[in-house]
């Protein structure tokens, strides 16, 4: 069974939270294992590594992620690639697998 997280980014991660998964720099390597517990400083030592969002664990009965949050995210990362572009279809594949992801929204087989 998979344990419930969420992408944080690091401005907004508070110490105490928890990681749910393991954390790796740019070259692969683990910076933090699952389970380890943010405070302070592990904040700060990820801002110097270049890590700008941490997966952590949900606590019970957490709220739904934000659609409009969620939009307004995608629209930064796919802001070089025009949404009505049909001539760029896996681009806009790939915007709607990672929308799904994001809303939590089951696949349809």
């Amino acid at each position: 069974m998979s344990e419930a997280y969420q992408l944080v980014t690091l401005n907004h991660a508070t110490p105490g939270m928890v990681l749910s998964h393991e954390l790796l720099d740019l070259n692969g390597l683990v910076l933090l294992a699952k389970g380890a517990v943010l405070s302070e400083a592990i904040i700060a030592s990820l801002a110097r590594h270049g890590i700008d969002t941490v997966p952590v664990t949900c606590a019970e009965g957490a709220e739904a992620p934000d659609p409009a949050a969620v939009q307004a995210r995608l629209d930064h990362v796919f802001r070089n690639n025009d949404r009505d572009n049909h001539d760029d279809w896996a681009t806009g594949l790939l915007r709607r697998y990672v929308e799904d992801y994001r809303l939590q929204r089951g696949v349809a087989p």
